[in-house]
This record gives structure tokens, C-alpha cells and sequence, in this order.
């Protein structure tokens, strides 16, 4: 996968995609896999604004139960069966305890086991549409107390305990990497896709909307991309693009954002995550007294989410504060005393916004609703050549690229060409029983790479394992890990520049590898990376710098 504006240039395209995140990604995926022309532009680097800044799960939608929307639990229980499906290698099974508490009746064992019962019903049925049974998702169970501190001793400190159920939900090693995924198979399938290219204008010709103009943020240059349809999926910034052609209006108007933050933190459980309630509101008709708060092992460390802060700065400038840490920690400190989080014990820590459609925002209840718009202009406004594709959670984003492609294929006239995204796996998920996969590649690879070297590559690179293993057989020293602490080899670092589209160093440390996620992996692997990345890029001393400082910039907590 290269990066070459040019090919931007030379053809007119069916549809040009706004935005290379996880939405943005499923519709290429889609458009391509149906024969259709695409070009994608994100301003950044793929998957690494909004659909980056989560917990890294594909949900269930056991969420949704409280507001008595059964149609999105079915829905999002559903798509997490997809990527089951078509992406195997990225994801694993990992069970939530939901902890029972004395005292009330949502709170109570008899609620919370009645909720469970209802969920698997809407849940029927989905685990026979995965012919990997390894990769089914089972049904939790019922614990009592005892039972439950022996699991969890650190929950004995929580009020009123008296036991938990289990829930098992499907959990991403690395959601970047996912939302790549999806870019390469539509790449793959004929797309022409480019990061850090912003869209700077909507080009309109007697009033129908015919292409974009676009500034390559690495070269400088400014050039015009032209397609008979223009899909607007950049997420917040998605209102703001649509202003600059009057009379563009969403079927709900973004009313705010709400900014949430997620700690990386040493890990306080190794075995289950923890759904907490934090005493925060949510938005429902029915709830267990709360806003949960998510306590998940996450490759060696604990991933915990999320906050809820209104937010009304400068779209580009999201940044997790001084104040978003303490402030967190406080609430988890005073949900689980046990736990006794500082400031010393956060590796890592990063934000996203996600947009309100409250007439009312509220600084003390989450607002979210998990609703989704696919908004055909021509239809709404009057207003020919653009769609707009808003409020996909990362799990129901296939969902709701295949609504979009429908109107799109339809508004082109393109025939009967029907989605295929729920069975055709993504070009690296091409894998029909992972853990036999996994035990034939390191029996195949034992003579150079250790057992749990080819299960990390594999959780990267899927399918497309071969390939990436014979690119770093051809490099002196590729097969070395950069560092002990870090599972990430050499050669990757060069496989990410060559043939992976990473432009900045920022983009190998959090996007293509995991050095940075969940933690600083030290100056001496930062500076050995750069050596890699430099000459391949053309880097001089001085961008060499900048690129470092733009990495630490990532550890800094800004003061507000």
C-alpha cells in the first residue's frame, strides 16, 4: 500500500470518501468490494482521531438494554459477529464481571440476572453464523460473593457486594490496526487512499456538488480530486466541512461534544474486566444506578474508560489535561478504594470526541446515544453529488457503510450490486480456524522466530503474515525486537514505511505498531525507530527532531 497523490489526479472517481477513520475505512472496504471507483483523503493519519480514543471493544449492546432499544442491542451484537468473521486474528473474548449490590432492585442479583437472560435471547442464534467455534462469544453466568472476591479479591472494598455476573464481550489488541485493515482490503480491491491529505474545499458546479480540493499536509501541494458523489465521513469535523455549501442540513443537528478521556495505567486485574458503576447519570428508562466505568487488561496494563466533559475548544486541539487525570482518578479511587491509582501509575492516557444531539447538554450525565446518519442531500436539501455519514460506534460502522453505499450505489445507477462486508473476509482476515492457523505458522516459522513472536505478528498482519515474515527475513537485524519491554520487531518499522503508508514517526509508534500505546517505550527506541524511518523518508536533522518532539508531546498533560 503506497502513497502516491498522483494517481488522485488521473481518474474521476464514483465517490470520494472524507475521512480515514473507522467509518470512513468501512465504506471504502464496501464501495470497492462492489466495483466501485474510491478515492479516500483523511488529514490525519488513518484511524487515529475518534475511532482510535475508545476501549478497544466491539460491544455487545448490552448497553442499550436500559433504553429499551432492543433493535441496536440485536444490531450491535450482530456486527460484533461480523468482525469475528471477517477479522479474526485482531480480536479475543474477554469477560467483564458486573458486580451485584445489596440495597436496590436494579442493583440486585434478580435485575441484573433477569437483564443477562433478556440479552441472550436478543442474541440468539448469531454464534452459528461463525464457523471458527473458537471465535464464538459465550454466556456468562451468575457468581455469589464469595466466589466473586476469590476471582477479584480488590472488589471485597466495594459497599454492599454480593456477587457479580459475567459478561463476555470481544476485545481489539489494537483498533488501529483494525481500522488499517479495512483500508488495505479496499486498496486491495482498486481504492486510492492517502493519509494527512485534508479536504480544504467542497467544489460545487451549478449547484451540484462535484469533488473536493485537497492540501497534501507532508508536500505542500494543493490539488482537486473530482467523483460523482462526495461521502462527508470526518466525524466532528464532518459540520464543518458541510458549511461551505449552503443549505446542507444533518436529519439531527450536532449540538455539542462530549470529550472522553481513557487511562493507561499499571494493571490492577490480569483475568476479567470490571464494569463499575461510577455514580455518574446515563440517559435511560431503565438503569443500575449509573454511568459504568471499564476496567480492562490490556496487554500488561490496565485500559480504563471513560470520562464525559463537554467540549467546546478547537477541533484540532484535543488533548487529555492535568485536570482529566486527576479528575478521573479521583472517581476510580473512590469507586474501588482498593485500587489506589496515582499519577506515577498512568503510562499513558488519550481523548476523542463524540457528538451530542441533546438540546441540552448536561455536564453531569453521559448523553451519548449510539444513533447513526446516512443523509443524501439531494433528498433532504435539494442539494445533488454529497452524503453525509454521521455517529457510527467502531462496532456498528460496517452497519451503517452499507446504508450509505446502498444510496450510493442507487443514486449512481449502478445495477444490483449487493454488500458483501458480512462474509468476505478483510485481506488479512483470511483465516478459517485461528488457532490452528497460529500453531501452523509457528511450527513453519520455529527455526527464526520464537512462539509468541509469530502470535504477535499474526494479531498484526493476519493472513498476510507470509509476506510481512519474508520482508523481514531480508533485512539484516529485522527479526530482532526493538526492545524487551515491547513486542515489535525491526523490520516492522521498515514494512510500516514501505508498505504501510507510514509518513510521520507518530504513525508507526501509535498507528502501525503498539511501542507508544501503553506507554513511552524510552528515547533509545524512539531514536533507533527514527534511524529506520529516516533515511527511507528523507528526514534531516532538524525534521528528525520535530518528529520526536511530536511524539513526546503525546505524554505531556497539558495544564488548562
Amino acid at each position: 500500500m503506497k502513497r502516491d497523490i498522483q494517481k488522485f489526479q488521473s481518474t474521476r472517481f464514483d465517490a470520494i470518501i472524507i475521512g480515514g477513520g473507522i467509518t470512513g475505512a468501512c465504506l471504502a472496504h464496501d464501495a470497492a468490494l462492489r466495483g466501485l471507483r474510491i478515492a479516500l483523503v483523511e488529514k490525519n493519519d488513518f484511524g487515529m482521531s475518534t475511532s482510535s480514543a475508545s476501549s478497544k471493544l466491539l460491544h455487545g449492546g448490552i448497553r442499550y438494554l436500559q433504553k429499551l432499544q432492543f433493535g441496536k442491542v440485536r444490531e450491535s451484537a450482530r456486527e460484533r459477529t461480523y468482525f469475528q468473521i471477517i477479522a479474526p486474528h485482531n480480536t479475543s473474548s474477554i469477560p467483564f464481571l458486573i458486580p451485584t449490590i445489596t440495597g436496590g432492585i436494579m442493583t440486585g442479583k434478580a435485575a441484573l440476572l433477569a437483564g443477562m437472560n433478556f440479552y441472550r435471547l436478543l442474541c440468539s442464534g448469531l454464534n452459528g453464523l461463525i464457523s471458527d467455534k473458537s471465535k464464538e462469544i459465550e454466556y456468562g453466568r451468575l457468581f455469589g460473593r464469595t466466589q466473586v472476591l476469590n476471582m477479584v479479591p480488590l472488589l471485597n472494598s466495594i459497599d454492599g457486594l454480593n456477587g457479580a455476573h459475567t459478561l463476555f464481550e470481544s476485545h481489539m489488541h489494537n483498533s488501529e490496526r483494525m481500522t488499517l485493515a479495512f483500508i488495505k482490503s479496499a486498496v486491495q480491491n482498486g481504492a486510492v487512499a492517502a493519509n494527512h491529505t485534508e479536504v480544504t474545499k467542497l467544489r460545487s458546479e451549478e449547484g451540484v456538488v462535484v469533488g473536493v480540493s485537497c492540501r497534501d499536509r507532508l508536500g505542500g501541494e494543493i490539488f482537486d480530486i473530482s467523483a460523482r458523489v462526495i461521502i462527508n465521513a470526518a466525524g466532528p469535523f464532518l459540520p464543518g466541512i458541510n458549511s461551505q455549501i449552503e443549505g446542507l442540513n444533518l436529519d439531527k443537528k450536532t449540538t455539542g461534544f462530549s470529550k472522553g478521556v481513557h487511562l493507561v495505567t499499571r494493571q490492577v486485574e490480569s483475568r476479567f474486566a470490571l464494569a463499575l458503576s461510577s455514580g455518574k447519570k446515563t440517559e435511560g428508562l431503565v438503569t443500575r444506578g449509573g454511568r459504568h466505568i471499564f476496567i480492562i487488561p490490556w496487554r500488561g496494563r490496565s485500559l480504563i474508560g471513560t470520562t464525559n466533559v463537554p467540549f467546546d475548544r478547537d477541533l484540532d486541539d484535543v488533548r487529555v489535561t492535568k485536570k482529566d487525570i486527576v479528575d478521573f482518578l479521583q472517581d476510580i479511587n473512590a469507586i474501588v478504594p482498593g485500587i489506589s491509582l496515582q499519577e506515577s501509575d498512568v503510562h499513558y492516557a488519550f481523548a476523542g470526541l463524540y457528538p451530542l444531539i441533546s438540546d441540552e447538554i448536561k455536564t453531569d450525565t453521559y448523553q451519548g446515544t449510539g444513533e447513526y446518519q446516512v443523509v443524501d442531500h439531494a433528498s433532504r436539501d435539494g442539494r445533488e453529488g454529497i452524503v453525509s455519514v454521521l455517529g457510527a460506534k467502531y462496532t456498528t460502522a460496517r452497519a451503517i457503510a452499507e446504508q450509505a453505499i446502498d444510496v450510493v450505489v442507487q443514486k449512481l445507477a449502478c445495477g444490483d450490486r449487493h454488500c458483501h462486508t458480512t462474509t468476505r473476509p478483510l485481506f488479512e482476515g483470511q483465516i478459517g480456524n485461528l488457532q490452528q492457523f497460529i500453531a501452523e505458522k509457528q511450527k513453519r516459522y520455529e527455526a527464526i522466530l520464537a512462539p509468541e513472536t509469530v502470535h504477535d505478528l499474526i494479531v498484526s498482519h493476519g493472513s498476510n503474515l507470509g509476506p510481512v515474515v519474508e520482508f523481514l527475513r531480508s533485512g539484516t537485524g529485522y527479526l530482532e525486537k526493538l526492545s524487551e519491554t515491547r513486542e515489535t520487531l525491526v523490520g516492522e518499522i521498515a514494512y510500516a514505511v514501505e508498505h504501510e503508508m507510514a509518513c510521520t514517526l507518530d504513525d508507526v509508534i501509535f498507528a502501525r505498531t503498539g511501542l507508544g500505546t501503553i506507554g513511552h517505550p524510552g528515547p533509545e527506541v524512539i531514536e533507533r525507530v527514527c534511524t529506520i524511518m529516516g533515511p527511507r523518508l528523507g528526514w534531516s536533522k532538524d525534521q528528525t527532531e520535530q518528529e520526536i518532539a511530536a511524539v513526546d508531546r503525546r505524554f505531556l498533560w497539558v495544564d488548562e
